[in-house]
């Protein structure tokens, strides 16, 4: 009875959270962001502003989250993503809060986006006001937004498998990541990312949560220096060397837990 009445309890704040998250957007995207814009001297500093304020949005969701019992969640070496200097955080991409996670523990974030993500009614003004980059395909483009963020600073949350894990295949990494750590050049920092028991998966909607409750955990690894990579070796070799290599990491890391 008591475990019945736990399950139905998290579904209904899970709905409520997810509802949240959504006319939150919307919100920020009508009131808050354009405070900021008139507020701020320069394009810089309207997106700086915009992404602390994201920053905070979405901590104060993992508290909710937390706070209503939908999930738990550990941080090892959490204070690695603090030291942000123009990196690329690479992570596996187990759940749809991953992203919302790491945003809420970086508070100059980049991210590269889906294209469908700028029209979207309740998302799209979010992530049109911070500024973060749209990949629609175009290789030059992208890279160059890329260098443009690293240059000022900012770390750059990247899914090198491009979508959500899709549950009992095996990771498959695609090399876009590898591509720009090797171009820009900039290091890598590692994100592990667990989901226990697994929920909010690709093909998974919202409403169907586990028998019990999520045990989120992240490890932020130690940095992977780019040019002990470089060397002389041709870039096409460098790329396939850290896909591989960082494929094969994570694989054996999600496999054991």
């Amino acid at each position: 009875m008591l475990n019945k009445l736990n399950y139905f309890q998290r579904l209904i704040f899970t709905g409520l959270a997810f509802a949240t998250f959504s006319l939150g957007g919307l919100m920020l995207s009508l009131t808050a962001f354009p405070a900021i814009a008139i507020f701020s001297k320069d394009e810089d500093t309207r997106i700086n502003r915009t992404r602390w304020l994201i920053h905070r949005c979405f901590g104060a969701f993992v508290f909710m989250l937390r706070i209503t019992g939908i999930l738990n969640s550990e941080v090892y070496d959490r204070e690695r993503l603090k030291t942000g200097k123009g990196r690329l955080v690479v992570a596996n991409h187990p759940t749809l809060l991953d992203v919302v996670f790491l945003i809420s523990m970086m508070p100059k974030a980049q991210c590269i986006v889906k294209h469908e993500l700028w029209d979207s009614k309740y998302l799209g003004g979010v992530v049109r006001a911070a500024g973060y980059i749209r990949n629609d395909g175009d290789p030059e483009n992208l890279l160059k937004q890329c260098q443009k963020a690293i240059a000022q600073g900012h770390d750059i949350v990247v899914f090198p498998e491009g979508t959500r894990t899709v549950p009992g295949k095996d990771l498959k990494f695609q090399r876009g990541f590898a591509n720009i750590a090797a171009l820009v050049p900039c290091d890598i920092q590692p994100v592990t990312i667990s989901c226990i028991p697994p929920s909010l998966a690709k093909g998974q909607k919202w409403y169907e949560i586990p028998p019990s409750k999520m045990e989120f955990r992240f490890w932020v690894e130690e940095e992977l220096d780019i040019e002990k990579y470089i060397g002389h070796q041709p870039r096409s070799k460098v790329v396939r060397q850290i896909t591989r290599e960082l494929e094969q990491h994570y694989s054996g890391k999600v496999s054991h837990g």
